[in-house]
């Protein structure tokens, strides 16, 4: 393989966990949820009873952070040829990904608290890690050689994480299953609220 070669698979690599750790942005976008407190009562009201309308809300919030990146493309390649900016991004492409995301945003929602942190900070970190490698790659501040290992342990982390992802959401479909054996319901439990018991009242 030669060194052009190389420099797009590891390109490709990048940008698929770049996109991958974008799930993090999405969680604290997602969570932290006081922008719906300035919204008024009926609209309010609507999205705290409409429970399919909150998750095209989320697929849409999602849509929108990466459009104003510029969109995404299923192949990367194709937005090397041409700038593109939220006005002349792919929409297509952008929504489809962007249910994708949201569907291991849901994945990732259905977790006891550990694996749940677990899995996000990994998310975190691969960002981070991410990020700044190809910072100082582009720059070349490090070599093909150290640039291959930080990669290596990037897919490392990038494998682990999806194991966390499928081990903490079987664990959790076992705890409702056990929770709620006679009135259990898949609908429910990948898009409904969870009711927390601890925090009631507060």
């Amino acid at each position: 393989m030669s060194d052009s070669d190389s420099l797009k698979e590891n390109f490709n690599i990048s940008v698929v966990i770049t996109r991958f750790a974008f799930v993090f942005l999405a969680f604290i976008v997602i969570t932290s949820g006081y922008v719906s407190e300035a919204l008024s009562c009926q609209m309010r009201r609507f999205l705290m009873t409409s429970l399919y309308f909150r998750h095209m809300c989320g697929v849409i919030m999602i849509f929108v952070f990466i459009m104003m990146e510029g969109g995404w493309d299923f192949d990367y390649k194709e937005d090397d040829k041409a700038p593109t900016n939220w006005a002349s991004g792919n929409t297509l492409h952008t929504l489809i990904l962007g249910f994708l995301l949201y569907g291991v945003f849901l994945l990732a929602s259905k977790s006891k608290l550990i694996p749940n942190l677990i899995f996000f900070g990994m998310l975190f970190i691969l960002y981070v890690v991410n990020t700044y490698r190809d910072y100082i790659y582009q720059r070349k501040y490090i070599t093909e050689e150290v640039n291959e290992k930080i990669l290596l342990i990037e897919k490392i982390m990038t494998i682990f994480a999806f194991v966390v992802l499928i081990y903490g959401f079987i664990d959790y479909y076992f705890y409702q299953l056990a929770d709620h054996p006679n009135d259990f319901s898949w609908i429910y439990f990948m898009f409904g609220t969870s009711k927390c018991k601890s925090l009631e009242g507060l």
